[in-house]
């Protein structure tokens, strides 16, 4: 009866437990809005709280941020940042002028917006990406963005700013955020090491695209472009039947990856802009550019607005060939994503009068100066450099073999200096091309140079004469290819090859030849244990003519396996070792990440790329360049437009330079590489000493000086102003122009030592 009893008594407890466990889970799961894994009325399942963070916001819609939201993060001298927690939005306040900077579309002109779809949230979010199911074949690239997939967003702020954290709900991404504000810029920065993937792949993002973007209702407006030496898209709200977009890779494309074929110069500087009114300004990438595009749309295009913005690469397109020919096979993307410790952009803001892209150069000069370390060039009283690029020697194809031509040997190049100097030309750098064994044409194993043109000891004495006159020699080496042989490499091991194992070629046309690619750590280890050799033969540096300074290509090789950062660290090493050991380094139109190792840039771009919706070429690089290092723009005697271009070397601040050969100009008819017919040194001796002496009294007492403003008088007239006031007034019209008090002649200029800038305003 007991051991009844006590059964029925353990049974009661053990239901009066039970169903009290039963009531705290009700009670737990009915509190707190229906947490845990209840489901909403809209049947979307909301995540526990324990697994959440508390900053994490609700599920967003499609909309422009409530601006009496927005919450003040920080603050500088003289800006306020301010953020909303709900978008992750932001907007940099001026306290001197309350000018306001967004990072959306502007509120008063939203109205107006007529694209709808995808690209009409894409407007709206603080992050929009492009992706592929890399799962399947079939699939294609897909765009998409935060707020097109009702993300939420986990908001922290930091002593300087914000972490915004973008969940997309449907395709899984996580991209973590960080901005900050410091001083005159507000900083944007990517962590790619916080990035996460499901199923899908990301090809790349934007993120903020819309900042500081404006619709064409300032006509004076414009994107400033790194095309070529800068291009400007001016505002035009009629543009909307053109529908072209600007995308193109920082530091230009990549061979190891599909490449589509644009008439675009190559992206040389990191920057971009927009003007709008007494407002605008300067992006600067500064971590992880390499792994860049910059994307421009014009008002239009993508929207009403006009907006530029960088694109962060993390996979490329690459061709996988079949058969080892490399010609069958299909596209697809890379599995593994480009990794970049960080990848930042920063957002110079400039207001008053002074915000054009004379005041966006300076601004990017400053960058140079404090962040990558140029410094400004020696001030001195003595003559304007004089760059002769002398060829020595090339191949052509002869009956059985190949025919050797000489264009000057060591001996006759000194003869050129000598006659050179003579005519009134003063402080040359003479930069030898082609003294190789086997000249122009023949790549790899560079030293000893070519007994038919001197051999080593013709460098000595043409490096001996160079000095005496008062110049300099530089020798150019191209580490990049490889069609001899020489120095061990052998193509299979040391070639560059891109994602699919396939080696890669440059072709040389004339010959009918493809010349192996060098893979790019074979090519810093033969330029690295070159230079003790160039050392001893007393030259004062080197022109790095093709790869080194001015191109990044990834590798595939196993040998020599190197990501496009690395190669850009490699390249960046090669020049300072150049410049440390030997005193020079000069790139022939380099790539701004070889400064400040390089000294020279040689025929530095000057025009751009004449896209339909650019208007005009300006010299945005110049202006940051000049008083920091020298540079040229093309040689002259093998300028387009003969007179008009010497004009814009005047107006740009650039050096002379020429292309010489002692022999003939037809000696060279047939050859491989070097295909300039007008090169004999005493067709143009005359002309280039009158030349030198026009631009030595434009250039002689600005050397070591900075232009501050750059602007177009009339049509067709254009003036550059100097720190020191001297101004240089360029007439490209076939008639006088008539200033204030000047007259400059036609297809000429003028000189005036005083600062035009108060003589009245610039032609609009």
């Amino acid at each position: 009866m007991k051991r009844r009893v006590l059964a029925l008594v353990s049974v009661g407890v053990a239901i009066i437990l039970l169903l009290g466990a039963m009531f705290w889970l009700i009670q737990r799961d009915g509190t707190a809005g229906g947490q845990g894994n209840a489901t909403t009325a809209a049947g979307e399942a909301v995540q526990d709280e324990a697994s959440s963070p508390r900053n994490q916001s609700s599920p967003i819609e499609p909309r422009l941020p409530n601006e009496e939201s927005f919450a003040r993060v920080a603050e500088s001298a003289s800006l306020i940042l301010w953020a909303d927690a709900e978008t992750g939005h932001f907007k940099a306040e001026s306290k001197n002028s309350g000018n306001v900077w967004r990072s959306f579309p502007e509120p008063a002109y939203w109205g107006d917006e007529t694209t709808s779809g995808v690209w009409r949230s894409n407007l709206l979010s603080p992050v929009m990406l492009e992706y592929i199911d890399a799962s399947s074949s079939k699939s294609q690239t897909k765009l998409t963005n935060w707020m097109e997939e009702r993300g939420v967003l986990e908001f922290e702020e930091l002593d300087d700013g914000f972490r915004a954290t973008y969940h997309f709900k449907s395709t899984g991404f996580k991209i973590p955020v960080e901005v900050a504000l410091r001083g005159d810029y507000v900083e944007v920065k990517i962590i790619d090491g916080g990035i996460t993937e499901e199923a899908l792949s990301l090809l790349n993002l934007k993120a903020y695209p819309m900042f500081g973007s404006q619709p064409s209702i300032d006509k004076k407006g414009y994107l400033l472009l790194p095309d070529g030496s800068g291009a400007l898209a001016r505002f035009d709200e009629n543009r909307s039947n053109d529908k072209s977009v600007y995308r193109e890779p920082v530091y230009g494309s990549d061979l190891a990856f599909y490449n589509e074929v644009t008439n675009r110069s190559e992206v040389k500087m990191p920057v971009f802009g927009l003007k709008s009114g007494e407002q605008s300004f300067l992006g600067v990438l500064t971590e992880g550019e390499e792994y860049a595009k910059l994307f421009a749309a014009p008002a239009g295009s993508l929207g009403n607005g006009n907006w530029i913005t960088a694109e962060w690469q993390y996979r490329i397109k690459f061709f996988q060939s079949t058969d080892r020919r490399g010609v069958e096979g299909f596209y697809t993307f890379s599995k593994e994503r480009f990794e970049a410790a960080e990848r930042s952009v920063r957002y110079y803001l400039l207001e008053g009068e002074d915000v054009g892209y004379p005041a966006m150069a300076a601004k990017f000069r400053d960058y140079l100066i404090q962040e990558r370390g140029l410094q400004r060039l020696p001030s001195g009283d003595g003559d304007i450099p004089f760059f002769a690029d002398i060829v020595a020697a090339d191949l052509k194809q002869g009956p059985l073999w190949d025919d050797y031509i000489v264009g000057t040997t060591t001996g006759e190049a000194e003869r050129m200096l000598r006659e050179l100097t003579d005519a009134g030309i003063g402080s040359i750098t003479a930069i030898y091309h082609g003294w190789q064994r086997y000249g122009y044409s023949s790549h790899g194993g560079l030293l000893p140079a070519d007994r038919r043109i001197g051999g080593n000891k013709g460098l000595e004495s043409l490096a001996n004469t160079a000095g005496e006159l008062g110049g300099k020699l530089l020798l150019a080496a191209n580490y990049s290819l490889n069609n001899s042989g020489r120095g061990g490499f052998w193509s299979l091991n040391d070639g560059l090859r891109n994602l699919a194992g396939t080696l890669l070629y440059q072709p040389l046309p004339a010959k009918e030849e493809d010349v192996p690619i060098v893979s790019p750590l074979y090519s810093f280890r033969e330029a690295l244990d070159d230079l003790p050799e160039y050392g001893k033969l007393g030259v004062d540096g080197i022109l790095f003519t093709g790869g080194i300074g001015s191109s990044l290509n990834t590798d595939f090789n196993s040998r020599n396996r190197a990501t496009r950062s690395e190669v850009l660290d490699g390249q960046q090493a090669v020049l300072a070792a150049t410049a440390d050991g030997i005193g020079y380094a000069a790139a022939e139109n380099a790539s701004f990440y070889s400064l400040p190792d390089i000294s020279h840039i040689h025929r530095i771009a000057d025009d751009y790329s004449y896209d339909i919706f650019v208007d005009e070429a300006v010299p945005f690089a110049q202006i940051a360049l000049h008083g920091l290092v020298t540079y040229t723009s093309e040689w002259g005697n093998l300028r387009d437009e003969y007179r008009s271009d010497y004009l814009k070397s005047v107006e740009y601040g650039a050096y002379p330079a020429y292309v010489f050969t002692a022999a003939a100009s037809g000696a060279f008819k047939k050859a491989y590489s070097v295909w300039y017919y007008s090169m004999n040194y005493k067709d143009w001796i005359d002309v280039a000493a009158e030349q030198y002496e026009r631009l030595n009294e434009a250039l002689r007492d600005v050397q070591d000086a900075f232009i501050v403003d750059h602007a177009t008088l009339a049509p067709g007239v254009k003036k550059t102003v100097y720190e020191n006031g001297q101004t240089v007034i360029v007439n490209y019209n076939a008639e006088p122009y008539q200033g204030d008090g000047y007259v400059v002649g036609a297809s000429d200029f003028a000189i005036r030592k005083v600062d035009i800038r108060k003589e009245g305003k610039a032609y609009e």
